[in-house]
């Protein structure tokens, strides 16, 4: 049909090739115009035809090499199917998860015996430096008993056997009277092995260096009165000076101790220790504050003369000094009790030891006597009670007392001024 159609066009195109040379030709006279054969709507019917089977030779060109690239996938698939059908991929991916926590198992099992063997390791060398450390114990407390408290003849020794559970080693201790084994002693030197055995313990491997909370509960009970002072020696020097604890709590019942126990390093700083007693009240008992008479003063001597001190130079306006005054009489006398006792320790019958001690000053001694006679006893002198206290008499005696001690022995006045805490000025 195209070849038909094109041969057409092409005659169409000749004939009028052929009319225009006719009238080329021939220009005067006028000839017949035949009309061409016009093949133009076919022609582009043909044109749309050849265009179309363009359009689907590239889609299936197109289409082609997707399917190409689609097959060629299949097939690299099948093969590795074919691959892992072939060699049990999937068992031996079972085999290998298996292997692998039969691993992991035995990496697990291994650091379990491994750590086990560094646990081992370590409780053995622990056992070997506990095994020297008790033995290094033993010598302390030797050192101790020896150097404070002067028991030479009394030791502790440490003795290495066969533990007979675990077939190793162990250490034991045994105490040594004179070079025999002690088979009695005494309930104070008991405490004092304990006591010295304790502190030895504040060295070893298992507490040095680690700043533990120390507890001495009352380490002189049991002891004579001649090892207060060492029991003191030995907490000040190994303990306090040292400083390697947390927190250090010391209890006692002896008032002496807590004499010595006032005396060490910042033992008197409120910012660093604190005092504390026990009340018991029936079954129970509670901690309070310790009173200030038992806490900042060393005896009740120092705190009489704190309190006469403090009513030589109270304010007399103050009312809150009422205290003071109305237990000056009873002060006072306890206070010149004590100290005219021993500074005239001569027992003299009817010795008055107030005129001797005031000298010439009659009123100082009169007063003073008065005071302690009258102010201090209602008995047989009830309507004092029904008079007001004389504060200005009270004063003055004070004075004359503290002026006297002042005159007689100056660094003994001193003394007792720094005992309550008053710094005298040179």
């Amino acid at each position: 049909v195209k070849e038909h159609v094109l041969n057409q066009y092409i005659k169409s195109l000749e004939n009028l090739q052929g009319q225009l040379k006719s009238r080329t030709d021939d220009i005067i006279n006028t000839g017949t115009f035949l009309q061409p054969f016009d093949p133009t709507k076919r022609l582009l019917r043909i044109f749309e035809f050849y265009v179309n089977i363009l359009k689907e030779s590239n889609a299936y060109t197109s289409k082609l090499a997707n399917e190409q690239s689609d097959a060629k996938i299949k097939l690299r698939l099948k093969e590795v199917y074919d691959f892992v059908k072939n060699i049990l991929y999937d068992d031996e991916v079972k085999n290998i998860e298996n292997l692998k926590r039969e691993l992991d198992d035995k990496v697990e099992l291994g650091k379990a015996v491994s750590n086990k063997i560094k646990d081992q390791i370590a409780l053995i060398e622990s056992k070997q430096r506990l095994m020297n450390d008790e033995e290094k114990g033993a010598l302390r407390v030797n050192e101790y008993l020896n150097n404070y408290f002067g028991h030479d003849f009394l030791t502790l020794k440490a003795i290495e056997e066969t533990d007979a559970i675990t077939n190793g080693k162990k250490i034991k201790f045994e105490i040594v009277r004179n070079g025999s084994k002690a088979h009695h002693l005494s309930e104070g030197e008991c405490s004092l092995i304990a006591f010295c055995y304790f502190m030895a313990k504040l060295q070893d491997i298992e507490t040095k260096g680690k700043k533990p909370i120390i507890w001495i509960d009352d380490p002189i009970s049991s002891l004579d009165g001649n090892h207060i002072f060492f029991i003191y020696s030995l907490i000040n020097s190994e303990i306090v000076t040292s400083q390697e604890f947390e927190q250090l709590f010391i209890s006692t019942h002896n008032l002496d101790f807590l004499k010595y126990l006032k005396r060490l390093p910042g033992a008197l700083n409120k910012n660093h220790s604190r005092y504390f007693i026990t009340i018991r009240e029936g079954d129970k008992s509670r901690i309070k504050l310790m009173p200030r008479y038992l806490k900042d003063y060393v005896t009740e001597f120092n705190y009489l003369f704190h309190q006469i001190y403090i009513c030589a130079n109270a304010d007399t306006d103050d009312d809150e000094q009422h205290v003071v005054y109305y237990n000056f009489a009873n002060n006072a006398r306890k206070f010149l009790e004590a100290f005219l006792f021993y500074k005239y320790p001569n027992a003299v019958e009817h010795d008055d030891k107030l005129s001797r001690f005031f000298g010439n000053n009659r009123q100082a001694s009169s007063m003073t006597e008065r005071i302690n006679n009258e102010y201090s006893h209602l008995e047989g002198i009830f309507e004092r009670s029904m008079i007001p206290i004389d504060v200005p008499e009270m004063k003055k005696v004070a004075a004359f007392v503290l002026d006297r001690i002042k005159e007689k022995d100056v660094d003994q006045f001193d003394a007792l001024l720094k005992s309550i805490g008053i710094e005298t000025v040179v």
